[in-house]
């Protein structure tokens, strides 16, 4: 009974194999199949690229699907590119308008491959960056100040696009290619536009703008000195029989140490009067002062005796800048009047 079953089953497996072989041997062939070649449950599209972007940077991402053979990449937005089966660019020069600070960006790329079944299959990646414009950054002795008809030297720099060219226009007609400016301004401010340098198929682009404050260089320091170089002040005597007067001007320090061809200065004139006892003062003359600063008084003051008191007033007090140009400083009264007593 036992041999009988046995016999049965194995005719039941011969007639099935007979039927389904075929069949079985059939499918197979309809697929060109080899040790590389498989089969997934999905097919996701991932794109991986950076989150924030200074204007004028180029964007890139990396796009790939999760699981698939050889990818084509092709990308629709005319302000993108595509390289290779992964790579996606763009370039951001022309994303922000003058009057905007940041933009978020969004874009779609095309992404087709090869099926098992040897057919082509498309599906879309997206993907969003935002762009900024970049803060132009200063260098300088004073980065927030400039010296009036000084020459300051300055350099812009802007974090993220250290590797590309600039060029930099002043508000005062300025154009310089390149980082580093000089500027002697007039007004009381001047503002720096920096730009990544246009082409024959492209415009400049604006990146961003930098204001300075222009401000008087400081006041420097007078002082006088007797015919012994002694330093002398108002209310000190001299000397009637060697009435010569040393006016030395010595700028400030550190403004001379940095701006040292801005910071020469000269007397032109001193305005002299004299005041015998209580009596009214009495103008003898305006006198000139040489280029070594001495006002020599002897003839002028033959007739006076001791006691009488000399007043003297310092006029046309200039700087000479760089340029060889003489300004004006603005003194006061009190810092530009002396008065000595004779003895």
């Amino acid at each position: 009974m036992a041999a009988g079953s046995t016999r049965i089953k194995e005719l039941r497996y011969q007639v099935m194999l007979a039927l389904y072989l075929p069949i079985l041997l059939y499918s197979f062939s309809t697929f060109d199949l080899d040790e590389d070649t498989f089969a997934v449950k999905e097919v996701r599209p991932v794109v991986v690229g950076q989150e924030n972007i200074v204007l004028g940077q180029p964007y890139r991402a990396k796009a790939y699907l999760t699981a698939a053979s050889k990818v084509q990449l092709e990308a629709p937005d005319d302000r993108m590119s595509a390289s290779g089966d992964s790579v996606l660019q763009m370039q951001t020069g022309n994303l922000l308008g003058e009057d905007e600070s940041e933009k978020e960006v969004s874009y779609t790329a095309l992404m087709q491959y090869r099926q098992v079944n040897d057919e082509m299959a498309q599906t879309r990646v997206r993907g969003n960056f935002t762009v900024r414009r970049p803060e132009l950054v200063a260098t300088s002795v004073a980065t927030q100040s400039l010296y009036r008809r000084t020459l300051n030297q300055i350099r812009i720099d802007v974090p993220g696009l250290e590797n590309q060219p600039l060029q930099l226009q002043t508000s005062t007609g300025q154009t310089v290619d390149g980082r580093q400016l000089e500027l002697s301004p007039t007004g009381s401010n001047v503002a720096v536009q920096a730009y990544l340098p246009g082409g024959a198929d492209r415009d400049p682009v604006f990146l961003g703008n930098k204001e300075f404050a222009v401000i008087d260089p400081p006041r420097p320091e007078i002082k006088v000195l007797n015919a012994s170089g002694k330093e002398i002040t108002s209310g000190d005597a001299i000397a009637k029989a060697r009435p010569v007067i040393d006016f030395q001007i010595d700028p400030d320090a550190e403004f001379a140490s940095t701006y040292s061809q801005d910071a020469r200065y000269r007397i032109r004139s001193a305005k002299v009067s004299i005041r015998k006892g209580l009596a009214a003062s009495e103008e003898i003359g305006t006198f000139d002062i040489g280029s070594g600063g001495k006002l020599q008084l002897v003839r002028q003051l033959r007739d006076a005796a001791a006691k009488d008191q000399l007043l003297i007033q310092l006029q046309g007090v200039v700087r000479i800048n760089h340029a060889g140009e003489a300004i004006p400083v603005d003194l006061s009264d009190a810092s530009r009047s002396f008065s000595f007593v004779l003895s």
